[in-house]
Parts: C-alpha cells; structure tokens; sequence
C-alpha cells in the first residue's frame, strides 16, 4: 500500500482565511489524565483548555499529523466536544478551577477520541492511532450556570 499525503483542503467562497487545525497529543495524553492534551501555540508546550490550543495552518498539521505522537484535527471538529470549564472541590470543599487557564475541555474519552481520529487527517503512514481513555471517577466538575460553588 502506498502511503498518500493529503492535498490543501480549498478555501470557502467569501473566506478569507484558510482553515486551521488543532493538534492532539497521543503522547502526553495518559490514561490518569481527565481531559485530552493538545500542542499549545507555536509549538510551545502543551494545553488543556481551548484557549491555549495552538492553531496550526495545513503544512505543520500535515506534518505532525503522524498518528502515532499526535493527529491534526480541523478546528470546527472541536467545537462539539468541548466540556464546560472543569472545577474540583479543594479542601474547604470550594468550587476551584482545575485548570490554571479557564475555559473548555475535551474529556478524555473513547467516544471523543474517535471523533478526533474519524476527523484527522490522512496519514501519511498506514498507522492506527492508540489514545489511552481515562477509566477512573472523575475528580471535575462544571459549575451551574450562575453558581460560585
């Protein structure tokens, strides 16, 4: 089998912007962790709210889009899997933020994962991404909307 690489998605009529993709990490995502990492801006780190992922245009995402370390995912695919801002009662039992960086996340799920996956783009290489769920009783939780606790 021949590996084929992906050609340039063509932008919409009107828009003037090309689309944008969104890199999760198979690597430094575990099976302890709640919520799915993703590479952060400028390939500086790593993010766990969306306000920190890192959006990166077709050449980068095709070429770190290895299915292995991490897939590239259009960012629009994201949108229906993002979770409310996550909290965790500390021990005064208040409501805090799990994150430092507030904003929503994806959960770490199967069923998220091969949303992400079924969404990604081809790889170049036949190779089967192999994310690790988290399985345990989840620590967070969303606020109600208005509620401080």
């Amino acid at each position: 089998m021949t590996p084929t690489i992906p050609s340039e998605p063509q932008k919409e009529e009107g828009i003037g912007t090309a689309p944008s993709y969104f890199i999760a990490s198979l690597k430094h995502t575990s099976k302890g962790h709640e919520h799915i990492t993703f590479w952060a801006s400028n390939h500086r780190g790593y993010a766990l709210a969306l306000p920190r992922f890192g959006r990166y245009c077709f050449g980068e995402a095709v070429s770190l889009n290895d299915g292995l370390d991490c897939i590239a995912v259009p960012a629009e695919a994201i949108e229906p899997l993002l979770s409310p801002e996550p909290h965790f009662r500390n021990g005064f039992g208040v409501a805090a933020r799990f994150y430092d960086t507030p904003g929503p996340v994806i959960d770490n799920t199967r069923a998220n994962w091969n949303r992400l996956i079924a969404a990604s783009l081809p790889r170049s290489m036949p190779v089967k991404p192999k994310p690790e769920v988290f399985r345990k009783t989840r620590r967070s939780f969303a606020l109600e909307a208005g509620s401080t606790q």
